[in-house]
C-alpha cells in the first residue's frame, strides 16, 4: 500500500453531531464566525470521518434515536461531497459497545448462536447495501468497537476464542459479499494501544481460531489509560510487523482542560505526563500522529 503524506489520516469522529446541532449548538471558527461543520473541518485539515452505527437506537431511550442507519446514510452523504474518507465502526449494539460491555442488540437476545451468526452476517450486508445503493459506501469498516475482551457478550465473550471468531468472520464475511479489498477495507478494533502483550496475545489466538482475512488493525489509545507514549511505539511498530498489516489509531485524545466532575484531572495528567491545556492536547495529537508516521513502510495510517 503505497501512499503519501496527503494520504495520511487525520481523522475525526463526529457520530454526535446531528443531535448536538438539534439540540441548538452553534458551530463557529476560531474568529467567532458560524461556519458549516465539514467546511471547518476541511479548512484545517481534517481528511477523514469515522461514524459509528448502533443497529436500533430508539431501543436505548439515552440514545435519542441517534446514529441509526438513515442518519448515517445523511451524513455519509456530506462526508463524500466534502471528499473526504470515511471509516464505518459497526458497534453491533443498540448503543455503546466497549470492552466492558458488548450488549447484544435487542432484536437478537433471543437468537440460537447459529441464528446470531447469520444476523451478523445479514446485517453487516444489508446496512452496506443500503450504503451502497446510495452512492455512500464507507472506505473502512470496523467489525466490532474495541472487541479486546470479546464480542456481543455472551456468546463471543473471551476467553471463548472460538465462538469470538465465528460471530467476528460472520461479519467479515458480510461485509466482504458487498466489496473486495480495493472497494472496502476491514479493520478489527481493539483498545490498550500501547499494551503489545494484550494485542499479540489476542490476535494470535483469534488468527489461530481462524479469523478471516482482514485489511488494517485499529487501536484506541489514550496517554491517560493505555500506556506511555513509547509504549504505543513499540506496540504498534511490533504489531504492524508481526501481523503484517496496517495500523490505524482510530480514538485518541487529550483533554484541554480539567473536568470538574474529575473526568480528567491530576492524575490523568500525571499520568499522561501532559497537562489538560490546549498546548498540552495539541502535544499528545502531535505526538501520536508522528509515531504513527514514523512506523517503516508507511504502515502508519493516520489517526
Amino acid at each position: 500500500m503505497h501512499m503519501s503524506l496527503l494520504d495520511f489520516y487525520k481523522g475525526v469522529d463526529i457520530s454526535f453531531l446531528p443531535q448536538y446541532l438539534d439540540e441548538g449548538m452553534q458551530i463557529r471558527d476560531f474568529d467567532g464566525t458560524p461556519v458549516e461543520p465539514f467546511t471547518l473541518l476541511k479548512k484545517y485539515g481534517v481528511n477523514a470521518i469515522r461514524l459509528r452505527i448502533w443497529n436500533k437506537p430508539e431501543n436505548v431511550p439515552e440514545s435519542k434515536g441517534y446514529c441509526n442507519l438513515a442518519q448515517t446514510i445523511e451524513m455519509a452523504r456530506q462526508i463524500k461531497n466534502h471528499g473526504m474518507r470515511f471509516l464505518l465502526d459497526f458497534h453491533y449494539s443498540d448503543y455503546w459497545a466497549d470492552p466492558a460491555q458488548q450488549k447484544k442488540p435487542k432484536d437478537w437476545e433471543s437468537l440460537s448462536f447459529e441464528e446470531l451468526k447469520i444476523a451478523v452476517y445479514s446485517y453487516t450486508r444489508d446496512t452496506l447495501l443500503a450504503l451502497d445503493a446510495e452512492g455512500v459506501l464507507p472506505d473502512m469498516v470496523q467489525i466490532g468497537n474495541e472487541i479486546r475482551s470479546g464480542f456481543l457478550f455472551p456468546d463471543g465473550e473471551l476467553p471463548d476464542y472460538e465462538r469470538m471468531v465465528e460471530l467476528i468472520n460472520a461479519g467479515i464475511r458480510g461485509a466482504r459479499s458487498v466489496g473486495d479489498s480495493d472497494r472496502l477495507q476491514i479493520m478489527i478494533h481493539l483498545d490498550q494501544g500501547g499494551r503489545y502483550f494484550y494485542l499479540k496475545e489476542w490476535f494470535s489466538k483469534a488468527v489461530a481460531w481462524g479469523l478471516l482475512d482482514f485489511d488494517l488493525i485499529g487501536l484506541s489509545y489514550d496517554p491517560f489509560w493505555h500506556g506511555t507514549f513509547t509504549d504505543l511505539k513499540e506496540s504498534i511498530s511490533k504489531l504492524s510487523e508481526e501481523f503484517q498489516k496496517p495500523v490505524l489509531i482510530v480514538e485518541t485524545a487529550h483533554a484541554w482542560r480539567k473536568s470538574a466532575n474529575g473526568f480528567i484531572d491530576e492524575t490523568q495528567e500525571k499520568i499522561a505526563g501532559v497537562e489538560a491545556t490546549p498546548q498540552g492536547q495539541r502535544k499528545v495529537l502531535d505526538l501520536v500522529m508522528n509515531i504513527v508516521a514514523s512506523l517503516p513502510d508507511n504502515r502508519g495510517l493516520g489517526i
